[in-house]
């Protein structure tokens, strides 16, 4: 993939992270994702794992304050393995969730990298007190970052659940205008607004429309389109929340929005021009179906098409248009037809997502 970059830039981490948008997908790293994906995966947190991982940043944060950074605390290789050990506790368990498992992270170096630097620093250096001085420092910063992540995806859950559930899930169109007017709605409530502050832990920073980001303009090509270039917003993020909120707005402007499922309860993304009411994950005590084809037996046949079905009636009407104009054969229409009907149906099946659908059939 050709891209203009800073060559100074390597790795990601929490607090210090690149991110590219394009007109309808965004680029963490080499993984593609539409507009407004992440934010949707990060809302399907558990609240089991929501919780571990908090337990592990306390857990955490402590051996840090305590022993790590406390200057009444003998700084001895054994109390730096075990706050080395807690750290690699968090990163591991962090590296599966949404975001933080595309960031290009040195995850390898950072599991030895307190341990690493003790053991330089003990060579070179004959002062305890010196040698710890400049130690901590050293990770001062780079620790809070793990930590802030932590709290920056609690505060964004609050947040966002909020938005979706109180002023999305009400709303009778689904469009870039009708999702406008519900955001609009959400931040001048003010008691909505009380009553989220109140959800966010103690001591953290409350919710800001303002964020802090570089941004630079980069000529990039598409990832399955190697021929197809384009201009892409390329911004470093120094925390998770401002990346999260980005998304999620970003996906409103272009019509991309949140929705609960009615079957399950998960949130799933919902394009522009699309009203459905079911995800297309396994549905629960099935082994096949999923949420929208159990939907499907609940709708009638006039009720709104599925994303599939309308991407292929797309497809079907240009196909059409060509023939009657006589820009393709007979022969050439009837295979296209059968090929698209056949992609519908993975689709349909859950075989293949929606969005790997619109894009080949965007392609034809």
């Amino acid at each position: 993939m050709f891209e203009v970059k800073s060559l100074a830039e390597k790795y990601d981490f929490p607090d210090l992270f690149t991110v590219r948008f394009t007109k309808e997908k965004v680029y963490i790293g080499d993984t593609a994702y539409p507009i407004g994906q992440l934010s949707v995966d990060m809302l399907n947190i558990s609240k089991e794992s929501m919780h571990q991982l908090k337990n592990l940043s306390d857990t955490f944060a402590k051996a840090i304050d305590q022993k790590f950074f406390s200057p009444k605390e003998e700084k001895t290789k054994d109390m730096v393995i075990e706050v080395q050990d807690t750290w690699n506790e968090l990163i591991a368990f962090a590296q599966e969730f949404p975001v933080i498992k595309d960031l290009q992270i040195p995850q390898e170096r950072l599991q030895q990298i307190l341990v690493t630097t003790y053991d330089e620093f003990h060579e070179k250096c004959h002062d305890a007190i010196q040698e710890c001085a400049i130690y901590c420092d050293m990770f001062a910063e780079l620790a809070f970052g793990w930590i802030r992540m932590v709290n920056d995806i609690a505060t964004f859950l609050s947040y966002a659940s909020a938005f979706v559930n109180l002023f999305l899930e009400r709303l009778k169109y689904h469009n870039p205008e009708a999702y406008a007017s519900a955001y609009y709605d959400f931040m001048t409530n003010r008691q909505v607004q009380l009553e989220i502050e109140k959800t966010i832990p103690h001591g953290l920073p409350l919710i800001s429309q303002t964020h802090e980001v570089g941004l630079e303009f980069v000529t990039m090509t598409e990832k399955d389109t190697s021929q197809s270039f384009c201009i892409a917003e390329r911004f470093v993020f120094s925390n998770l929340f401002s990346f999260l909120q980005v998304d999620l707005s970003r996906g409103l402007m272009i019509g991309h929005a949140p929705k609960k499922c009615k079957n399950c309860g998960k949130y799933f993304l919902l394009e522009n021009g699309y009203h459905v009411s079911y995800c297309t994950n396994i549905a629960p005590n099935e082994t096949e179906r999923t949420c929208r084809q159990i939907g499907a037996h609940k709708k009638s046949a006039a009720q709104t098409k599925t994303p599939a079905q309308a991407e292929y009636q797309k497809l079907y009407n240009r196909l059409k248009t060509r023939k009657n104009r006589k820009k393709i054969s007979v022969e050439e229409w009837n295979q296209t037809v059968a090929w698209a009907q056949e992609m519908k149906d993975k689709a349909e099946r859950g075989e293949i997502s929606e969005w790997e659908l619109k894009e080949m059939f965007e392609k034809v």
